[in-house]
């Protein structure tokens, strides 16, 4: 990394990222695909400067073998459920290779109050390919309300309490590491339906607690049975209370 500039040099952040191997290059001119060190670069262009000093860069961080560029990476190989892998494919891998059956994984984000973006960083799925994919979870046996979409056509609007109930759980799960324990899919097979396992207790129970979801049944059929019960009581003691 370049030594900060003084009051009279300045550096190009983009460049230098990648020199440093952080980055690659996109080519905007018409020199795509040609040798950066053959082409000839119009000086009063500064497209054609930028795009010079990029593809310099490029050819720098490849011959040092820097980062991206070298010979054993140390970048995450990224899959996505549905894309790179069926999400059945991830539930059969976590029973066979996880101990357990529980997958480590951090809680990426928050749709709504049941549905989480999830991202696996278990150890144990590295054999698998699957340590670090992504996928769509669906909290077994709880249904909160949805969030709306102002960018969807035409806008969509959060139903009551929606905010709510992603803001509770945000709180208590989002980018936290923690254990699941996968039950199956939805009807589409790419979400996973599972138990998230927090220390302080089931988020699940303390969202229908809180009287900011709903009994999921097609979901907590999935569950073992030995857990649903709390999930009933949950909701019927916050209907008592409402």
């Amino acid at each position: 990394m370049p030594k900060s500039p003084g009051d009279d040099e300045q550096i190009n952040i983009a460049v230098e990222a990648v020199r440093a191997g952080h980055a690659t290059p996109k080519v905007f001119g018409a020199g795509a695909g040609a040798d950066a060190d053959d082409a000839v670069v119009d000086e009063n262009d500064p497209v054609a400067l930028y795009e010079s000093a990029l593809q310099s860069a490029l050819q720098e961080a490849k011959s040092n073998g820097v980062c991206i560029h070298s010979a054993s990476p140390l970048a995450r190989a990224i899959k996505n459920a549905g894309e790179d892998f069926q999400t059945l494919e991830l539930i059969e891998k976590v029973k066979k290779f996880c101990t357990g059956n529980t997958v480590t994984c951090v809680i990426e984000y928050v749709f709504d109050g049941s549905r989480f973006r999830v991202h696996v960083t278990d150890p144990d799925l590295a054999d698998a390919g699957l340590q670090y994919a992504n996928f769509t979870l669906i909290l077994g046996g709880v249904a909160s309300p949805r969030v709306g979409n102002p960018r969807s056509e035409p806008p969509s609007q959060s139903e009551p309490f929606a905010d709510e109930a992603k803001n509770f759980v945000e709180a208590r799960l989002l980018h936290r590491e923690l254990k699941i324990s996968l039950h199956g899919t939805d009807k589409s097979g790419i979400c996973a339906v599972g138990t998230i396992h927090h220390p302080r207790g089931n988020i699940g129970v303390e969202v229908l607690k809180a009287g900011l979801a709903r009994v999921s049944d097609w979901s907590a059929r999935m569950m073992n049975p030995l857990d649903v019960p709390a999930f009933r009581v949950a909701e019927n003691n916050a209907k008592v209370r409402i």
